[in-house]
């Protein structure tokens, strides 16, 4: 994991890495997943995983208590008590090549794809082009079926013809105007507010809330292949496999 997405880009603030478990710990079976939940610890539990490889880190900010009366402590009090470990690897998987936004990026099908503010490697956000000129209610509709979501939330400036993508996954409208300076004609990200959109009317761009969880778990499927490619090549007896329990926390009517 590491070396897809070494710690060296994670943000000050992030939490990555091996947050529970025993680094000596030999593991067989490891569960891919963007958030740890009390659903995918049973899950692992009832089918023998030794680890889980989440998106998001289980443990964040200081914990002050650990009481199995609570949905954090019976988790962990799971984990611990059938030894099975969990890396997180975060914002350093949001910058690294090939990850989050990388993989986002690729969905959409997009060329010339470059870091949005033009570093190599320590970039979260991406740009890029369409592979042809779409109009709004076509894109819409393209990156709607690209992410499989049921709907998305909209606003900004409209353009007549959209060319050029600039994308971030997760919650990443602090961003926003890097894409403009970038000269992108739609910000694609997720966990967008009301005052993002009055922003991006001022700043004239389209911008579109693809969702958290719509944004970022494609990269899970990518990291399963990776993960299980490199296992084969070294001769691990290691299998990776896609968490079927996880879901996007909001529901649409």
């Amino acid at each position: 994991m590491e070396n897809l997405a070494p710690l060296t880009l994670k943000e000050d603030w992030d939490n990555p890495g091996l947050l529970v478990g025993n680094p000596e710990q030999e593991v067989q079976s490891v569960l891919l997943t963007l958030d740890v939940t009390k659903e995918n610890v049973c899950y692992a539990v009832d089918h023998g995983f030794d680890c889980i490889i989440s998106h998001h880190p289980v443990i964040f900010s200081g914990i002050k208590a650990l009481r199995t009366d609570t949905y954090d402590g019976r988790m962990f009090a799971q984990l611990l008590s059938h030894n099975i470990g969990v890396y997180c690897s975060h914002t350093n998987l949001d910058s690294a090549t090939g990850g989050v936004n990388d993989v986002l990026a690729s969905l959409l099908e997009l060329h010339d794809v470059r870091p949005l503010d033009g570093e190599e490697g320590s970039s979260m956000g991406r740009i890029g082009r369409l592979s042809e000129a779409m109009s709004l209610a076509e894109v819409m509709e393209y990156i709607k079926v690209k992410l499989n979501r049921p709907v998305l939330p909209y606003g900004g400036k409209e353009k007549e013809i959209v060319e050029s993508i600039a994308l971030c996954g997760g919650a990443a409208t602090c961003f926003m105007n890097d894409a403009v300076r970038a000269g992108a004609d739609l910000y694609l990200t997720g966990d967008v507010k009301y005052h993002d959109f009055q922003q991006a009317v001022k700043d004239d761009i389209f911008l579109v809330d693809g969702g958290h969880y719509g944004t970022e778990f494609p990269v899970v499927f990518e990291l399963q292949r990776l993960l299980q490619t490199e296992s084969e090549k070294r001769g691990w007896e290691v299998n990776f496999v896609v968490d079927s329990t996880s879901r996007d926390f909001i529901s649409y009517l």
